[in-house]
């Protein structure tokens, strides 16, 4: 490949003269993947179990609506900012180029880290929310006990990481033997079982009823178990810990909208590779905003009809009662409950089947925004240039994707073995970057007005840029965001809960300022200026 040359000087600005990215993906495959970056339904998983048991007096529609309102902005401004700046690497990107490059960097470099914990959390849920369940019901339907079996041993540790390492590894092949195109195709294959499973998840529950489902989970743990009327062992159980059917509480009802917050705010992970979007001129904003709309939309009717047909209080006490009350081992997801009350094998498993397909592809979805904001990172020279390689062949940078992969093990070996995460950790963090990043969004109009004027979303209210408004509110919603998560006990990440990963956390943005400054001494020495690479977009 030629050596780079600089439009501003003798020496190489950017590691490559073009990003060597192809546009592979249009905006249907970037509204599939923004789908599954928030994924709603696994979302309603926390919504319908660990919020109705723990936040006494919660209305989780109301909790819903409040972290839609808040998200929304946050997601408008990045749909617009990477209509802007149609380049790879997401808020690195605009940060970078309107705040500081230091600050840029810092943000990206927070976002990836706790990406990792998303990455890898799926090999967790999926033994414990897909492949056990999924193992258990058939078994239970089947009259096998060796499947029911199996499904104690879907959830022991190894079995954990195995499965997440699996996935890992899998995905990573396919980027660097496949190419990008046969990576979105992961996307919309699997949209179409999701959509199955939540098809048959909405008809049973449509013809279901409370004491329907109680009747049919009492014959269903009787098999799987032995215990005999479990689900008034539930509902004891569950009385005894302390748990009671509260009246309303708007306290509770705020706090809570920590679980909502790990979703609704990520229906952008598509600006991440927007170099990569077709340039349809509203692309980011179909696959951001109107997706995020879409899903919210359905969650609350998939809430309504799971509180309607199975229970509020019933839901609850499954994750408020004891292991012991059912001898499952777990409290068993709404989907679960779904599938046992349709009382079918098949129905059963399109249901498990379709609600684990909600995990799948967030896999491919983290290394697709990881290894694109690496990319980005060393096309600015910040790091190694050799992570900016990429290949005819899959038209990914591999060395990228190989860093991230190895990476991975030591993160889902924790998720396995060790309790130090939840869901809801790694959002945290991030938030603080996407606050960081609408606050750049907002400033483009300013710093870049010839470039805003010009792009399909250059609007303005009077003399005010629209977006400059958006990314204000944008940066509101995030903070409001993050101080729920900082007092909210059960986040995983409060002052007063979670001291150590609070400030874990914190310390990692000036942990990324620092690596930025060491790296720009280190080129400098090289003779590389990598100051002047933030006067210049990135090549495309």
């Amino acid at each position: 490949m030629d050596r780079p040359i600089s439009t501003t000087g003798k020496v190489p600005v950017f590691a490559r003269n073009s990003s060597g990215l192809v546009r592979a993906a249009s905006a249907t495959d970037a509204s599939f993947v923004n789908m599954y970056v928030a994924t709603f339904p696994i979302m309603l998983g926390f919504m319908l179990g660990l919020v109705l048991a723990f936040y006494p007096g919660v209305n989780i529609f109301l909790t819903l609506t409040i972290g839609f309102i808040l998200a929304i902005p946050l997601v408008l401004a990045y749909a617009m900012a990477s209509t802007i700046m149609k380049r790879s690497g997401g808020d690195y990107i605009f940060i970078s180029r309107t705040i500081h490059p230091a600050i840029g960097f810092a943000a990206n470099f927070v976002f990836v880290v706790f990406n990792t914990v998303f990455l890898t959390s799926t090999g967790y849920y999926f033994c414990i929310w897909g492949l056990s369940p999924l193992a258990r019901f058939l078994g239970v339907q089947l009259n096998n006990p060796d499947l029911v079996s199996l499904s104690n041993s879907l959830v022991q540790p190894f079995a954990i990481f195995v499965v997440g390492e699996l996935f890992v590894i899998g995905f990573a092949a396919l980027f660097i033997l496949g190419s990008i195109r046969a990576v979105l195709k992961v996307f919309r294959y699997t949209m179409v079982v999701s959509l199955i499973g939540l098809a048959a998840t909405v008809i049973v529950l449509l013809l279901s009823s409370p004491s329907g489902v109680q009747t049919a989970f009492d014959a269903y743990v009787k098999v799987a178990t032995g215990v005999t009327g479990a689900s008034k062992a539930v509902l004891d159980s569950a009385a005894s810990n302390g748990y009671t059917d509260a009246p309303f509480d708007f306290g509770m009802t705020l706090l809570a909208v920590s679980w909502p917050a790990f979703s609704l705010p990520f229906y952008l992970g598509s600006a991440y590779f927007a170099g990569e979007v077709r340039s349809a001129r509203l692309s980011q904003l179909l696959a951001g905003p109107v997706t995020a709309i879409i899903a919210f939309v359905a969650a609350i009717i998939l809430a309504f009809l799971a509180l309607n047909a199975i229970g509020q209080g019933f839901l609850a006490s499954l994750v408020a009662a004891s292991p012991s009350a059912t001898g499952l081992g777990g409290a068993p997801t709404y989907m679960e409950v779904a599938a046992i009350a349709s009382g079918n094998p098949i129905i059963g498993s399109l249901i498990i089947i379709g609600f684990a397909s909600w995990l799948f592809p967030t896999v491919p979805m983290s290394l697709l925004i990881m290894t694109r904001c690496i990319f980005a990172w060393s096309m600015d020279r910040v790091v190694p240039d050799n992570l900016s390689k990429v290949t005819e062949r899959s038209n990914s940078p591999v060395n990228a994707v190989i860093l991230v992969t190895v990476v991975s093990v030591v993160v889902a070996w924790a998720w396995a073995y060790t309790s130090i995460f939840t869901v809801v950790v790694g959002a945290f963090g991030q938030i603080i970057a996407l606050g960081i990043g609408s606050l750049g969004a907002a400033l483009i109009p300013y710093k870049f007005k010839s470039l805003y004027d010009l792009s399909p979303v250059g609007w303005y209210w009077g003399k005010i840029p629209v977006l400059g408004v958006v990314g204000v509110l944008g940066a509101i919603g995030a903070f409001l965001m993050v101080a729920n998560f900082a007092r909210d006990p059960s986040s995983g990440v409060s002052i007063s809960g979670s001291p150590g990963m609070f400030w874990f956390s914190l310390a990692l943005f000036p942990a990324g300022v620092i690596i930025y400054f060491v790296s720009r001494a280190i080129r400098r020495t090289q003779g590389f200026d990598i100051d002047l690479a933030y006067a210049e977009i990135p090549p495309d």
